[in-house]
């Protein structure tokens, strides 16, 4: 990535980064106000967790004993509002966090709106997330995870699968419009399908783990750093579309101008399959 358009991106992720700090600034004499809300999901379906709404700090982890699970949200009233709801007919739990309009000159002190979400690790779930802005972490140690849609349209999104998963997941969807993306232990989620999009920022995707099965990962990312760790020893083949962006692949790698696959891998018969899609800015394979 040249100089002129590293500052590019830099200003653009400071833009974003005000946008959001400024619609989360709080007035420092509010008292805060917290939502709780309990539920006992049925086990025997999977259970459907969506976050929608304007912005929050969002952690998303589990319960390792217990049926029930349980959800806080704390925001100040003035800046934000939520609604925390369990419809336990739809096996559905949905929180709502909205924001009353940006204000730059609020005092800095108090500046959090966050959601936490703990979710039983004996219940399957499909994760709905959709959200403006925000910060969001998804610890996927002993979580049951049967599906996934995540929509960010700027911040973060940190998720981390350091366990072997057993349910199959026929697509997943991940979303960071600005911002950062990174993704760990995808070698252990048994997906078919991965689709991740972007605008501008940094996606770091990494496949380390133990379950073996074929996949299929599409990468869509305008402007900014694409970065793709792949273990050692695993077959891999990428269709490698560009416009500017540099590459940068393992040594040994077989390339041209558009595909690039590990050492012996044939056309079709790769354990992953990288569709990428990059714009300007830099794509990176590495092997570790």
């Amino acid at each position: 990535m040249t100089e002129s358009q590293q500052q590019t991106l830099k200003a653009l992720l400071v833009t974003l980064l005000l946008l959001f700090v400024g619609s989360s600034l709080l007035f420092a004499d509010q008292p805060q106000e917290e939502l709780g809300k309990s539920f006992v999901p049925d086990t025997s379906r999977p259970m459907t967790a969506r976050v929608h709404g304007d912005a929050a700090e969002v952690s998303i982890g589990t319960i390792a004993h217990g049926e029930e699970g349980r959800a806080r949200y704390r925001y100040y009233e003035r800046r934000f509002s939520g609604l925390l709801e369990w419809d336990a007919e739809r096996n559905l739990f949905q929180a709502t966090v909205d924001m009353n309009g940006l204000n730059f000159d609020a005092d800095e002190k108090e500046s959090e709106s966050d959601l936490e979400l703990l979710i039983p690790a004996a219940a399957p779930v499909d994760l709905e997330i959709d959200l403006k802005a925000g910060v969001i972490e998804l610890d996927g140690s002993d979580l049951n995870l049967s599906g996934c849609e995540i929509d960010l349209w700027g911040g973060e999104l940190t998720a981390d699968f350091p366990k072997p998963l057993t349910r199959p997941i026929d697509f997943m969807a991940v979303g960071v419009r600005m911002g950062e993306l990174t993704l760990s232990g995808l070698g252990n989620i048994p997906f078919r399908e991965l689709d991740i999009n972007g605008f501008a920022g940094q996606t770091t995707l990494d496949f380390s783990g133990s379950v073996a099965m074929q996949r299929e990962v599409r990468v869509d990312l305008e402007m900014g750093e694409i970065e793709i760790i792949v273990p050692r020893g695993m077959q891999v083949e990428a269709r490698i579309a560009r416009f500017i962006a540099e590459v940068d692949l393992p040594s040994g790698w077989r390339h041209d101008r558009r595909y690039a696959s590990t050492p012996g891998t044939q056309r079709g018969e790769a354990d992953l399959y990288l569709d990428i899609r990059g714009g300007v800015g830099s794509i990176t394979i590495r092997e570790r």
